[in-house]
Order: structure tokens, then sequence, then C-alpha cells
């Protein structure tokens, strides 16, 4: 496999960021023609990958085996640096949705041998880049043909509007705005139920879902109510639970099942 991180000054944000990149191999011979592994094959898969608040872009390469399964499963992953601004438009601060959305992925399939093919991109991420996976894959369902979401905080923007739990102060604020109605974020482009409800009405085709969480993970029932609303909606979502909290134990057991999952789907749908 190969690894790389890239450096660049994106338009849209205004400030030089990251991005950690894994590039599979795969396996070859001593008498392998490079040129014909190397030159004439299609472009890769692609698991667009996301971190958590208060991470960056190099923690699911430093912290789990990623890179292994990927070259095991012939998958490109792209991981993003997003500080810790909920994969938004911030208020007080960059455009990161639009960076995501729009000169991220150009710049990638353009650059790189990544496949803009919907049915070759995969979105995952945990905690807060679970609620951003979420969001980008309800946003641009044409993009992504799976997401899933690890430990999402999907609550988050409902608590905001609240101002119940995680979501209370200034910092959140700094993101979402609206300080004299918080509730006004609801029915915008950061709130992923009514996300999933337009795209629900408009009868989009929506990505495959799975959800993973441990038993004691804080962000559990959070999950468990969105996977209900979806379900009432008539949106399946696969599930995947393990005893673990919200942190780096439980989503070691759980990235090899993002790779199961997305193999799985496209065996079914014949493409592997």
């Amino acid at each position: 496999m190969a690894v790389m991180t890239l450096r660049f000054n994106p338009k849209t944000i205004g400030l030089a960021t990251q991005v950690r990149i894994i590039l599979p191999t795969g396996v070859h011979q001593p008498d392998t023609d490079f040129k014909k592994l190397y030159g004439e094959k299609d472009p890769l898969p692609v698991l667009w990958l996301l971190h958590g608040g208060s991470d960056n872009y190099a923690d699911w390469h430093d912290c789990t085996p990623v890179q292994v399964i990927a070259d095991k499963y012939n998958y490109a992953v792209v991981m993003p640096d997003a500080q810790t601004s909920s994969y938004a438009n911030m208020v007080y601060g960059p455009n990161w949705l639009d960076y995501f959305r729009t000169e991220l992925p150009e710049y990638i399939y353009s650059h790189f041998p990544i496949s803009r093919k919907r049915e070759d991109n995969f979105i995952s991420g945990m905690s807060m880049g679970g609620g951003g996976a979420l969001k980008l894959s309800l946003l641009d369902p044409d993009r992504y043909s799976i997401c899933v979401p690890i430990s999402s905080g999907v609550e988050v923007v409902r608590n905001y509007a609240n101002g119940t739990g995680r979501s209370v102060g200034k910092f959140f604020t700094n993101i979402y705005g609206h300080e004299d109605d918080p509730k006004a974020v609801l029915g915008t482009e950061e709130d992923i139920y009514w996300l999933l409800e337009q795209n629900v009405r408009k009868g989009t085709v929506l990505p495959r879902f799975a959800f993973c969480v441990g038993l004691e993970d804080f962000t559990r029932a959070g999950n468990m109510e969105f996977r209900d609303f979806a379900e009432s909606l008539g949106v399946h979502i696969d599930w995947y639970e393990e005893h673990g909290m919200h942190d780096w134990d439980s989503w070691n057991l759980y990235i090899p099942k993002v790779f199961e999952f997305i193999r799985r789907y496209r065996e079914e749908a014949g493409l592997e």
C-alpha cells in the first residue's frame, strides 16, 4: 500500500489543510508487468473516512489498522481534516461544508486514480465524523452509495436547538449561530432529521446505511432514536453493536465492519 499526506490551500476554506490518503498497491509476483499493474486499470473505489471532534486527519490512520484493511479490500481511503467544525459552513469560521461537497472531491478525483462513480464512493466517520458522514450522504446522495456512521453525534443539532446535552455553549454557537433562537437551525442543511425526511419525500435513491455503536457509548440513545425515525420513514438501517464506549477500543472493532459491509453491498450488486 501507499500512504501519503497531502497539504494544500483550498479556496473554499481559505486556509491550509491536510489530507491523509491510502492507495492500495495490491499483490504482485516478481515478474509483474508494472505498466499493466499500475497504468491499465479502472480507478479505485474510495472510502471517505471522517474524524471526530478534537481529532484530526491522521487519527484514523494512526489509531486503527485501516491501512492494512484497505490494502486487503483494494479500496482507497481519503481522510481529510475538518478541525472541530461539525463539517458545517461555520457562522464564525470557514465554510467546511462547501469544501467537502465541492473542492475536496474534485481535487482528489482529478489528481488520484479514484473513481467518481456513485457505486464506488462510500463515506464513514466516528462521532462528529459520523454526523458529518450522514449529513454529506444526505446532501449528496448521488455521490455516495454507502454511509456507515460510527458512534455518530446525530443528536447534536437537536440538542443545540433545545439547549440540552453536549451542544450548549459558545463552541456550538460558533458553528451553528442563531444565538437568539437556536431552534432556527432546525430545517436547515445542519438538521440530519430534516434532510432525511426531505429526501424521502422527494423519492431520492438513498445510500445504504449501517450504524455502529457501543452498548455503553453515550451516543447510543441518539443513534437508536434516529434509526427508529428512519425506519418510520421506510428507510432501513443495518445495525452493529458490541460492548464498548466512545473510544478507540470500540472504533477498532467497527472499522473492519465498515469494509465488510461495503464488500457485501458490492458483491450483492455484482460489482466484485
